[in-house]
């Protein structure tokens, strides 16, 4: 009974038809009382994950969150979709606080989100104690784990709530934990038997790119200039950078700001809110930017420099394409940035864990192997599928079969468990019979010498070739000694190959030509398509409301309303997004606006898509007709999808991989009725909306 209320509250407040497998999953555990460890990659959608118990059982739910910022943002999302949610942390007054406390002992608040410095303060101590609780959620719990990359100490004394409230549900959730955080956080919380739900990392709709660091600035302004109307991250490694670079943009006519650590708070404040609010669309920040920041439309992200871990890589890159539409993460590395984060590693007592992630981050830039299929074996999520659609998978990737080099090398590990530490595998190897080896005795395994017609050097480059696609991992705890993974005995006893980068190939590699600057003349002065009219209606609502746009309609919501074309309150109510309180204060106006666009467009010669056509003709892609349009580039899939079901000669299938093709269909066997929302919900977020549209026309013929 419980879960098929929780079901209809997830329809009514939130206007979603349907949980994510994960999500029901998740939410049934604290039904049932259970605590858990929920990892899910950002834009996954955790947060529904406590909200919905939150309102389906009596009592409060209780936050822990780490930024002001964070909080925010989300409980104004929670009170724009018309739930009693409330924040507890610095930026209140004591008597702000003390007037949250009383509504929330009332009963007047469903969801009470706080800092963890409030958690554990004794005031709040014995205010928890006074309130009803139905669950304990702790969001970005890596804070928690001195093995992650963002350790907070405020979180590692939260360990005492397991103790004190033994009866209630304790929630962590992360986005960014490899197998070691993530076992940390079950010890350090101290979780009574937790459900362990592990959502795949990944996120299909970004697509992943990494360059040299050559003429950066140049190709970051082409890079934002092909992109007009978007938002977009650029995260630079110092204050002076940030600065420099919106300086560089702003006199190339780019509403740019920038963000660190340094300024003032009030100045950071402001443009972070001129950020979230799409005065300015674009930031140049150091890190201290963007985990605060829920902005579900954030199109692109870009390092300027190479970052100092996966872990924060793919926490800053997860901030774009939150809502599910196509996103960019655009990466620049060079030696210069290693070696200066690799001397901050020099300060800190933690320098051997710190250089050795600084390494796989360099691997994972560096490596003409697929990134998504890198990212993936970091974090547990052991694959040897390429994505098909990162820059390497696009591009060439110079490999060749390295399995036998694999099998030695492997097949050493097996013979030394728990004995072999990375940097010394090379020499075992070689038959190198350095002072760690022999005081090891690893000169007496049988595969001692196996690989001496290969360098110590390129043995070196195989074993982290290894460790990046998941064939062996490393065990932190035991002093970097190397172990088989799940992926090894494929190798090892049932054939599976192992392609390698060459060996001969320079750490650098050549540098890629600048590319052509190209004048992309402003959206506002074409026609706008109906996917811009109606965003442009959400900015004006929001700044009536003094909420964020993206908080009124997420990117993907009326993406699914340019597709749909609701023109009455039922069809509103079954796009994804419009529950109830929205579409009481929003829908008629879009509704209105839907209406407006479909009269003009039927007194029109040459309907959109028409257009489209004719620009396809000519050899144009995707996001070229969309920029030429005014349109945004989805809208132009859906063009291509409707001339494609007209009998018009258009090669949809080059957009479409096999895999998501027979994905969709099977879906659609088992839900012959499923909206395109519904089928991206059932695919587990895996298949971004324009190509099950495409899918979904493919299927048709």
């Amino acid at each position: 009974m419980a879960i098929s209320q929780a079901k209809q509250i997830l329809k009514d407040v939130f206007g979603y038809s349907s949980f994510r497998p994960t999500q029901e999953k998740v939410v049934e555990a604290v039904l049932n009382k259970q605590d858990s460890l929920v990892l899910m990659p950002t834009g996954g959608g955790k947060s529904i994950c406590f909200q919905i118990p939150a309102l389906t059982l009596p009592g409060v739910t209780v936050v822990v969150s780490p930024l002001i910022a964070l909080m925010k943002d989300q409980v104004e999302a929670l009170k724009v979709n018309g739930v009693a949610a409330e924040f507890i942390n610095s930026s209140l007054t004591e008597s702000e606080q003390a007037d949250v406390i009383k509504r929330a002992l009332d009963g007047k608040i469903k969801l009470l989100y706080v800092s963890p410095e409030k958690m554990n303060s004794e005031s709040f101590y014995y205010t928890l104690l006074q309130l009803n609780l139905n669950l304990i959620a702790i969001d970005e719990a890596h804070c928690i784990s001195s093995w992650g990359h963002d350790f907070r100490p405020d979180y590692k004394k939260l360990g005492y709530l397991k103790k004190q409230f033994k009866e209630v549900p304790i929630m962590a959730l992360t986005a960014t934990a490899d197998p070691l955080t993530q076992n940390d956080i079950v010890v350090q919380l101290k979780l009574h038997k937790p459900a362990i739900f592990k959502d795949s990392f990944s996120r299909p709709n970004i697509f992943i790119e990494a360059r040299p660091a050559y003429k950066r600035k140049e190709v970051i302004l082409n890079f934002i200039q092909r992109r007009e109307e978007e938002s977009g991250i650029i995260y630079c490694l110092s204050k002076k950078n940030t600065e420099d670079l919106s300086r560089y943009l702003k006199s190339n006519g780019i509403a740019a700001g920038f963000y660190h650590a340094g300024m003032p708070a009030e100045i950071r404040n402001r443009v972070q809110n001129d950020f979230i609010n799409d005065r300015i669309r674009v930031v140049c920040a150091t890190i201290a930017f963007g985990m605060g920041i829920d902005k579900s439309n954030v199109r692109w992200v870009v390092h300027h420099n190479l970052p100092k871990n996966i872990e924060g890589y793919y926490q800053e890159i997860g901030r774009s394409g939150r809502d599910g539409m196509p996103a960019h993460a655009l990466l620049f590395y060079g030696g210069k940035d290693y070696n200066i984060l690799a001397g901050f590693n020099d300060e800190s007592e933690r320098k051997v864990i710190l250089n050795a992630r600084l390494d796989r981050m360099l691997h994972l830039a560096e490596s003409n192997h697929c990134r998504r299929k890198l990212l993936l074996n970091y974090f547990g999520e052991w694959t040897q599928d390429n994505c098909g659609e990162c820059d390497n998978c696009k591009g060439s990737q110079s490999l060749f079969d390295g399995t036998l080099l694999a099998q030695k090398a492997l097949s050493a590990v097996a013979r030394l468990q728990n004995k072999l530490p990375q940097n010394i595998l090379p020499h075992v190897m070689t038959g190198n019979r350095t002072p760690d080896v022999v005081a090891g005795k690893l000169d007496s395994i049988k595969t001692f010498g196996a690989g001496a017609d290969v360098s110590t050097d390129d043995w070196q480059r195989i074993v982290n070739q290894l460790v990046s696609l998941g064939y062996l991992k490393i065990d932190y705890q035991l002093g970097s000694i190397l172990a088989l993974t799940p992926l090894s005995n494929e190798v090892l006893f049932e054939g599976g190959k192992v392609m390698l980068h060459r060996l001969d190939e320079k750490i650098k590699r050549e540098k890629k030509p600048e590319p052509k600057k190209r004048v992309v003349a402003p959206a506002f002065q074409q026609e706008k398509g109906l996917f811009e009219r109606l965003r442009q209606l959400r900015r004006t609502m929001a700044v009536q409301q003094g909420v964020p746009p993206y908080i009124l309609f997420s990117d993907a919501t009326l993406a699914e309303m340019v597709e749909e074309r609701p023109t009455n309150e039922w069809e509103m109510k079954d796009i994804s997004g419009v529950g109830n309180t929205k579409w009481d204060r929003y829908g008629q106006a879009f509704v209105d606006e839907i209406k407006a666009f479909l009269g003009e467009k039927s007194n029109k010669a040459k309907p959109a898509f028409q257009k489209t056509y004719e620009l396809y003709k000519k050899g144009l892609s995707p996001e070229i007709i969309a920029s030429q349009q005014g349109i945004n580039v989805i809208t132009v899939y859906s063009h291509l999808a409707t001339l494609f079901e007209k009998g018009v000669a258009v090669d949809i299938e080059q957009y479409v991989m096999p895999y998501e093709l027979m994905e969709v269909k099977e879906i659609l066997n088992h839900q012959p009725n499923a909206s395109l929302q519904e089928i991206y919900e059932t695919a587990k977020k895996q298949i971004p909306h324009h190509v099950i549209r495409l899918a979904m026309s493919l299927l048709k013929i």
